[in-house]
């Protein structure tokens, strides 16, 4: 099989951003697409963009809900440690000083349990000398304190659930305050997909330990709509990285996961979910980002640099695999799909099982080009 391009699909090939921070998509122009440059203006409740000039202006209501969502994401980001950048006398002057006792130890058991799952000793220690040192300072008895370390250092895996479940509880309080009880659940629902956009961006990142988390904070959001909830735990329940991950951690194993090839495995494990529930046009939609991320034309960040899946861009991929059947087959089952259900699952089976057994022979865009650039050389 060959991977033939032309130069103007060679320049067309999408890669991954070279972020250093997760942003949302609000923050990147819907005009120009530039990641990180729109101006939030809260007086006059519009974004702008510098480069292209694009503005946008929202209702009041629209604009509270949608800072509230912006400002859980960024405060509470799933897997950062909220003393991370504090030294031990910085964490002892916010017990001090700022957070109240409950919230001050929840963060402590939180950063404590998180550095357990990366196995980051170096926190887990700062951690421990600061606790020493408010009992000292403050004249508590330690029984209490040595009880709370014990525990958190106990093998036991549902201490792991102490993250996502301590996060939550400060995104839901947070929410209640900066949003009217009416927006409440349309802001919960906005955070969601927030976390699957975080989550992607993780992903990438090889960030195991925080796609978990995420996955665990969606289970326990508040929200009327609980197909949402099972829509998210089965969508993200078919992702190899998640597999085994809390037997992984209390074995001390380090797993060695391949980003791309668990992606790739990922997509094909929803394939077949859509497609024993009739919904071909998906599981066709799994399958064809499956093929493009073998390729190289895929990237699994950021949502900017996703290849679309429509006629035109299946056509190209399906010249660049020189396969025409493929198309063929994804025609009709996209065709068939809104009015003969059973006969598009059919060409969606097909068209998912010919991309399975290309998979093997395929050699990235990128490898293609290398070995291209070596032999002009």
């Amino acid at each position: 099989m060959s991977n033939n391009i032309t130069t103007k699909q060679e320049n067309k090939i999408a890669v991954e951003s070279q972020f250093k921070i997760w942003s949302d998509s609000r923050d990147w122009c819907q005009q120009c697409h530039k990641e990180k440059v729109i101006q939030f203006n809260e007086q006059t409740k519009t974004t702008h963009c510098p480069q292209c000039g694009h503005t946008e202006t929202y209702k009041d209501d629209v604009w509270r809900v949608m800072q509230a969502q912006r400002y859980v994401s960024y405060q509470y980001m799933p897997g950062k440690y909220f003393f991370s950048h504090l030294s031990k006398e910085e964490i002892f002057q916010k017990y001090l000083r700022e957070l109240n006792h409950n919230d001050w130890t929840s963060w402590l058991i939180h950063d404590y349990v998180l550095a357990k799952m990366r196995n980051d000793k170096a926190v887990q220690d700062k951690l421990l000398e600061t606790a020493k040192q408010i009992i000292e300072k403050m004249s508590y008895d330690p029984k209490p304190w040595n009880t709370l370390f014990e525990k958190m250092n106990d093998p036991d895996p549902e201490m792991f659930h102490q993250v996502p479940q301590i996060i939550y509880e400060f995104v839901e309080k947070k929410l209640h305050e900066m949003v009217s009880k009416e927006d409440f659940f349309d802001t919960i629902e906005g955070y969601i997909v927030n976390l699957t956009n975080i989550y992607c961006y993780s992903r990438w990142k090889n960030d195991r330990a925080a796609c978990w988390i995420i996955n665990e904070i969606i289970k326990l959001c508040d929200t009327p709509d609980s197909e949402s909830i099972d829509f998210y735990t089965e969508y993200f329940g078919c992702d190899p990285l998640l597999t085994n991950f809390k037997d992984d951690l209390v074995a001390g194993k380090k797993c060695e996961i391949s980003i791309k090839d668990s992606y790739i495995q990922w997509e094909l494990n929803l394939a077949n979910v859509y497609l024993q529930q009739s919904s071909a046009l998906v599981a066709v939609q799994s399958a064809y980002e499956a093929l493009s991320a073998k390729l190289g034309i895929h990237a699994i960040w950021p949502p900017t640099k996703i290849l679309p899946f429509d006629i035109s861009t299946v056509k190209k991929v399906s010249e660049i695999v020189n396969d025409p059947e493929l198309f063929r087959l994804y025609d009709l089952a996209t065709d068939l799909n809104s009015i003969d259900a059973p006969k598009a699952c059919f060409y969606a089976k097909n068209f998912i099982e010919k991309v399975k057994k290309m998979l093997p022979d395929i050699i990235p865009i990128e490898q293609e080009l290398a070995k291209q650039t070596a032999y002009i050389a």
